[in-house]
C-alpha cells in the first residue's frame, strides 16, 4: 500500500469563496517538500487498521446514482452516510475511539460535549460496548437529543448557555470523576475512523473523478484527502461549507484555524467556529478546492433529495448537492461525482420549515397581497383567477379590522402554490396585469 508521504500533489486550491489575492497562491502552487508531508501525524495504516478494527459495527453505507441531481450535467452518485448507524458518519469516528481504548480506560468511562451527531455516536457505542458515557449539553439542547441520548443509558447533564459553556464544563466534570474526556473534533483516532468512508469508496466507485465533502471543523474531508489521494490521486477532493460558517475556507485563506464569526445556519452540524488543527494540517495543500454555498441553494438541494432521490438529509449533507446545483462546478462536466451525504438527523419540527423554504427558494410557494372591493364576489373572483392558472391556494386570509383605507375595503393575503419559477412568473404577470397595486413575493 502506498503511503501518504508518497503522494505528489499537483492541485490548487481555487475557490469560488476567495478572494482574488488568495486565487494562486505561490505556496499552493509548489509541491509540498517532503518533510512538511512527514509532519502529518496521522498515516494511512491508521485508517486501513481503523477499517479492520470497527468494520464489523458499522455499516457500509450504499452508494447510488442520483435520479436527478446533475443530470444532463455530470454523473453524480450519492455516499449514503444517512443510513449508517445513528445516521451519521460520526459513528465510525465513535466506533474507532470506543475500540482502541484500554480496558481499564473503558471502565472509567467518557465524558463528552459537541454537536449532536457526535454525541448521538459516542453515547450509542458507549451502550454497545459498555463504556459509561457521561453527555454535557447547554440548556438550549432540543428534548429529543438529551432523549436519545438517554435511551442509550447515558448520564446527561444540562450546564451552560451554550455548547462553549459545556465543553468547559466538561473538562472540569471529568475530573471530578475520574473519567476520559473525549474531544468532539481535534483527535486523530476519530480522524482515522472517518477515513474508512474513503476506503470504502475506493472499494465502491470503479471511476470516481472527484469526491464532495462537507467541512464544519474539517475532520471528514481531512480523512477523505488520507485515504483517498493515498490510493487514487488523481481523484479531485472539494470541500464544501456554508456561507455562515466559512471556517476552513478562513483558515486556509489566513494559512493557520483561526475563529470565525458564525451565522444562523440551517446547517447547523456545520456551524464551528474554529477548524480542526490536525484537519487543516492534513488538507492544507493537497485539497483540491474549497466551496461556499448560501442557504437558499441548500434549502433547495435538501427539498430535492427528499423529493427526487427519496432521502432525507441534513442541511450539512445537502451541501455537495447544492454545490452542483448551483453551478460551482462548472469544471466536473461530465465526470464521475460522489457527493457525501453526511448524515439525516433533522429534527421533525424543523422539516416543515425546510420544506417551506426549499419550495420558496424555487419558486413554487409565493405570496400574493392585494387590497380588493369589499363586495360580493371579488374574493371569489381572484380565487378562480389563480386556480383557473393551475396554482394551489395553501391559504387565504381576509382582512377588514386593521385597514387605514376606507371601511368598503378588504386586504387578502394568499400563500400559493406553483409548479416551478416559470409558472410563478407567469402567474405574476397575469395577476398583475387584473390587480395593478397587489404585492406579488418570491424569494
Amino acid at each position: 500500500m502506498a503511503q501518504v508521504n508518497e503522494i505528489e500533489p499537483t492541485w490548487n486550491i481555487l475557490g469560488d469563496s476567495f478572494p482574488k489575492q488568495y486565487e494562486v497562491p505561490e505556496e499552493v502552487e509548489k509541491k509540498p517538500k517532503a518533510e512538511n508531508i512527514s509532519k502529518i501525524k496521522l498515516k494511512l495504516q491508521d485508517i486501513q487498521d481503523a477499517h479492520n478494527r470497527i468494520k464489523s459495527d458499522v455499516v457500509f453505507t450504499p452508494v447510488i446514482e442520483a435520479k436527478y441531481v446533475g443530470k444532463n450535467f455530470c454523473n453524480v452518485f450519492l455516499k449514503c452516510e444517512n443510513l449508517q448507524n445513528t445516521g451519521s458518519f460520526k459513528a465510525r469516528g465513535a466506533c474507532n475511539i470506543l475500540s482502541s481504548m484500554s480496558p481499564s480506560d473503558k471502565s472509567k468511562g467518557c465524558t463528552v460535549s459537541g454537536g449532536r451527531n457526535y454525541l448521538s455516536a459516542m453515547t450509542y457505542y458507549g451502550f454497545k460496548q459498555s463504556v459509561p458515557i457521561n453527555v454535557i449539553v447547554p440548556k438550549d439542547c432540543p428534548l429529543v437529543d438529551k432523549h436519545t441520548y438517554k435511551e442509550n443509558f447515558a448520564i446527561v447533564k444540562v450546564h451552560g448557555n451554550d455548547l462553549n459553556d459545556a465543553s468547559l464544563h466538561a473538562l472540569t466534570y471529568c475530573d471530578e470523576i475520574g473519567s476520559n474526556y473525549v474531544h468532539g473534533s481535534d483527535r486523530l483516532d476519530l480522524i482515522a475512523g472517518y477515513g474508512t468512508l474513503g476506503l470504502e469508496l475506493l472499494t465502491q466507485m470503479d471511476k470516481m473523478d472527484a469526491i464532495l465533502c462537507p467541512v464544519g471543523s474539517g475532520g471528514l474531508v481531512a480523512s477523505l484527502v488520507l485515504a483517498v489521494k493515498s490510493l487514487k490521486p488523481n481523484c479531485l477532493i472539494y470541500g464544501v461549507e456554508c456561507s455562515a460558517a466559512p471556517t476552513m475556507t478562513k483558515a486556509l485563506q489566513e494559512k493557520k484555524p483561526v475563529m470565525i464569526q458564525l451565522n444562523p445556519t440551517i446547517a447547523d452540524s456545520l456551524s464551528t467556529i474554529i477548524a480542526s488543527n490536525n484537519a487543516f494540517n492534513i488538507v492544507r495543500g493537497y485539497l483540491d478546492r474549497m466551496i461556499t454555498v448560501d442557504e437558499v441553494w441548500i434549502s433547495r438541494a435538501m427539498i430535492n433529495i427528499l423529493e427526487r432521490e427519496k432521502m432525507v438529509v441534513e442541511g450539512a449533507a445537502a451541501c455537495p448537492v447544492a454545490a452542483v446545483m448551483a453551478g460551482k462546478v462548472p469544471e466536473l462536466r461530465g465526470k464521475n461525482i460522489v457527493c457525501v451525504l453526511s448524515g439525516g438527523n433533522i429534527n421533525s419540527s424543523r422539516m416543515s420549515r425546510v420544506i417551506d423554504r426549499g419550495m420558496a427558494a424555487e419558486g413554487r410557494l409565493v405570496k400574493f397581497s392585494v387590497a380588493l372591493p369589499d363586495v360580493p364576489g371579488a374574493m371569489a373572483k381572484l380565487l378562480a383567477k389563480v386556480t383557473d392558472n393551475g396554482a394551489d391556494v395553501k391559504s387565504f386570509v381576509p382582512e377588514r379590522a386593521w385597514m387605514r383605507r376606507d371601511i368598503f375595503t378588504v386586504s387578502v393575503n394568499m400563500l400559493i402554490e406553483t409548479s416551478d419559477i416559470h409558472h410563478a412568473k407567469d402567474l405574476e404577470k397575469k395577476l398583475l396585469k387584473d390587480y395593478p397595486h397587489s404585492h406579488f413575493i418570491m424569494l
